[in-house]
């Protein structure tokens, strides 16, 4: 794969790129581990199972890819899907340059776009972890580096919560509460949710 990157690159795009691979890496790590019993357990998001959301990060990540590389057909298992699909969403967003086409908003900047999926990398395996009764470890600098992120994207006036947004309000964050945790409550999880029994 050709690197198409500027040289001149800014070091705030950089960063990012390099914030949002590592939460893919992370997740993906986690989802090529999911047993085939928890694919139906529910997850944080509301009638969504653990079947529901690998569909929808797979569903999301292709449709970022679709805008510049030809379609890739799923498979049987959204698992075994995953990281290829993934892998073509970043490249996508690498050489995107300043800005990306984004299906249904058109081009927009890619700072932005990095900005709110490196957060929603972070959430979902934060999700997954929940649905699957595991505490994964999370490198505290990346779940601090993301926070500033997610309290830009849920600010008041964010076209992504509210009424037809991605989000649910978000809820309060907590000093006591553990960063990841504080980032999932953003995004309007409820910190305490837990598997019924």
């Amino acid at each position: 794969m050709t690197n198409d990157r500027s040289p001149t690159m800014g070091r705030d795009m950089t960063r990012l790129l390099s914030l949002d691979a590592t939460a893919v890496a992370l997740i993906g790590h986690d989802v090529a581990l999911i047993p085939d019993a928890a694919m139906a357990d529910p997850t944080p998001c509301e009638g969504w199972t653990v079947t529901d959301l690998l569909h929808h990060m797979n569903e999301r990540h292709e449709a970022i890819a679709r805008t510049a590389l030809p379609p890739l057909e799923p498979s049987a298992d959204p698992r075994g899907d995953f990281a290829l699909v993934a892998a073509r969403c970043l490249a996508v967003l690498e050489r995107a340059g300043e800005t990306v086409t984004m299906p249904r908003l058109g081009p927009v900047p890619t700072e932005w776009v990095l900005g709110i999926h490196a957060v929603d990398m972070l959430v979902h395996r934060w999700d997954l972890a929940r649905a699957l009764r595991t505490t994964p470890a999370v490198p505290s600098w990346i779940a601090e580096a993301a926070l500033p992120l997610a309290r830009a994207n849920t600010a008041p006036g964010s076209p992504l919560n509210g009424p037809g947004g991605a989000y649910r309000p978000p809820r309060a964050e907590e000093p006591s509460r553990p960063a990841i945790d504080n980032l999932a409550a953003l995004l309007g999880r409820d910190p305490n949710w837990a598997p019924p029994r």
